[in-house]
């Protein structure tokens, strides 16, 4: 993990070299180990180094080539290096360093960029800086691991790693907000992945490139996974063997490292099999992480299982507790990201982060595999539905639905009959009827949400129109294939590698994810949904992968998220900072608010008769933010 950033202007105005460096270092905590710059008359580019492979100053970006016409710089890992590093040196290129980053200068020049980037297996933003041509590029990796920003004004292309730099010549204030983003946000707790909350800010597009020069910016898509691919007639077992296979190498790939190397472990499959895999790979103990709360039921807690593998593949395990004592460090953590983001599991992912980063520099995660192989409620809800609609009469269905019905006497007690009764709804459900969150600030609830005079220009579809058209590529295909699309192309980068990226940047720790390796998506992809979700049961493949590797306990297990129990944390010690932060913060905010849904909403809330905390935390977060870069009443520094 690093920081990139750079100011291109190609008017001959000259670079200034002070904003060139202010703008590198408002990145500094995601680059500790070294700083690098380069200037030139049309470009300034900024590098913060956290040292991960050849921690030598012959590391350092921003890197060139052999005669200084090319300047590369990487946030990130490319995992096949050492392969592409011996093409190049095959085809005469001279190197000077054993860092991944110098095989993307050399790759430039021999391949052009589109052709690096069909070979480069990596997580990565990649700026590439063509003094010759005065050609700026910038890509982002496959599946949106590493985050970019960039803005063009007043002639200039500026970018880096978090927008936060990228603020200071514009005017922050309550009208700055893109509002189809904070609406987005509202709804989903993240600002898409393709879009920034600021106007005049944007964000590159996972799997996107883009080339600025003297005709202007210009971006497009240089990789998308097939979700119509195949994989031909293999059994289930040959199937999971390549699924074994692939994940195994991605592991393996992710196991290079010049500084210590760790994995965090939970409860779950996915992170059970990264570990164990890993701690395969090794020949030293591989050290584990895992993290528990305050007021977990037995059935939440994770530390139990993940304790059991630990155990039987003999790791060097580290567990942490978090409760409502320990101090909230919100306010750093929306200051790095720049952007309001509610999903509050990257508290509990940042205090496993500065834990580990006393022991290690790069974890291991068992993030992408729930969207890859069908972990979430939503594609197990489209999958029962599609079963149903395929083998039941729509006639049937409903006498069906109005049996159940008569026959629950205590909905408060859940009984299998009332589940099956729940599940037969979803047969009538569409993917966009399944993405509409009821846990949010969804398309019932925002219009209330916003000030009157807001409401025709705010509360709007926008939120679901960006869900229908990601659906809408793959739309020929199966509702189970078109959410998993879109679960890979906005859920995942939006929020949960976002998470991780703010969660791990603020302590300089590199997450890497064996399931995003992109020959492994594809794989998945091309697998039929019947596999996947074999035996009726949520990713039913990788628990038949688990057989393999993990003790039976967690085959089993149901699948939580990874948070704290916000709803009751809000209503005990966190209740002041829904005070101060809700009802005497963002509740006064009348140019966009209706004070009166929001007082009722926490009321509702503290009084237990209503569930409002993913509500309610998306307007904590949301303050923060505001007072952080609108307002400018808070510190990164200060705590909650």
């Amino acid at each position: 993990m690093c920081g990139i950033s750079g100011i291109i202007d190609l008017t001959g105005r000259g670079i200034d070299r002070d904003a060139v460096i202010a703008l590198r270092d408002s990145l500094a905590h995601r680059g500790p180990d070294d700083v690098g710059e380069y200037i030139d008359q049309h470009a300034g580019l900024g590098h913060r180094r956290l040292s991960i492979i050849d921690l030598s100053p012959a590391g350092r970006q921003p890197m060139p080539n052999e005669d200084g016409t090319v300047q590369v710089m990487c946030n990130g890992e490319i995992y096949n290096f050492r392969a592409l590093k011996s093409q190049l040196m095959d085809s005469g290129h001279r190197f000077s360093s054993g860092s991944d980053c110098e095989t993307l200068a050399h790759g430039y020049e021999q391949w052009g960029m589109e052709g690096l980037l069909a070979r480069v297996k990596g997580m990565f933003s990649i700026a590439v800086w063509d003094r010759d041509k005065r050609t700026l590029w910038l890509a982002r990796d496959r599946l949106g691991v590493k985050p970019l920003y960039f803005k063009i004004r007043d002639g200039k292309l500026a970018f880096a790693s978090e927008p936060h730099g990228l603020y200071d010549d514009i005017d922050m204030g309550p009208d700055s907000l893109d509002r189809e983003s904070l609406d987005y946000y509202l709804s989903f707790g993240y600002v898409p992945p393709d879009r920034a909350i600021v106007s005049g800010i944007e964000k590159m597009p996972p799997g996107h490139v883009l080339r600025y020069d003297a005709h202007g910016a210009k971006s497009w898509r240089y990789w998308d996974v097939n979700p119509g691919a195949t994989s031909g007639r293999m059994s289930f077992k040959d199937q999971v063997d390549t699924v074994d296979k692939l994940l195994k190498a991605a592991v393996v790939r992710r196991l290079e490292s010049d500084v210590p190397l760790g994995s965090f472990l939970s409860a779950g499959i996915d992170s059970g099999l990264v570990s164990a895999m890993a701690a395969d790979s090794l020949d030293e103990p591989l050290r584990t992480f895992t993290v528990g709360f305050d007021g977990d039921s037995a059935g939440v807690d994770e530390r139990p299982l993940a304790r059991m593998v630990s155990e039987r593949y003999g790791t060097d395990h580290h567990e942490l507790f978090l409760s409502t004592e320990d101090t909230i460090p919100l306010p750093q953590l929306i200051w790095n990201a720049g952007e309001p983001f509610a999903d509050v599991s990257v508290l509990p992912s940042h205090q496993i982060s500065r834990m580990a980063r006393n022991d290690i520099t790069v974890a291991l995660t068992g993030d992408g595999g729930d969207e890859s192989f069908g972990g979430y409620a939503n594609v197990y809800a489209a999958y029962f539905g599609s079963k149903v609609k395929r083998w039941v009469p729509t006639s049937i269905r409903n006498n069906m639905e109005k049996l159940i019905s008569g026959s629950i006497r205590d909905v408060s007690a859940p009984s299998p009959v009332h589940r099956l009764g729940t599940l037969l709804k979803f047969a009538e459900k569409s993917p966009i009827e399944l993405y509409d969150l009821p846990e949010w600030w969804n398309s019932e609830l925002r219009s209330d949400l916003y000030a009157l005079e807001r409401r025709t220009t705010n509360a709007s579809d926008s939120p679901l129109r960006i869900v229908e058209q990601t659906l809408a590529s793959a739309q020929n295909l199966d509702d189970v294939t078109q959410i998993l699309y879109t679960d890979l192309h906005l859920r995942l980068p939006g929020d949960y590698l976002t998470k991780i990226d703010i969660a791990s940047n603020a302590v300089a720790l590199e997450i890497r994810s064996p399931f995003l390796d992109h020959d492994l998506v594809e794989f998945a992809a091309s697998l039929p949904i019947d596999s996947r979700m074999r035996g009726w049961k949520q990713k039913g493949m990788l628990r038949s992968l688990a057989t393999r590797y993990l003790p039976k306990e967690s085959l089993n297990r149901k699948k939580t998220g990874f948070g704290p129990p916000l709803a009751s944390w809000l209503r005990g010690k966190w209740a002041p900072l829904v005070q101060q932060l809700v009802t005497d913060g963002i509740a006064n905010r009348a140019e966009w608010f209706d004070r009166s849904t929001i007082r009722r909403t926490v009321d509702e809330h503290m009084s237990g008769r209503m569930n409002h905390a993913s509500r309610l935390w998306s307007l904590v977060c949301l303050e923060v933010w505001w007072r952080l870069f609108i307002d400018k009443t808070m510190k990164p520094t200060d705590q909650l």
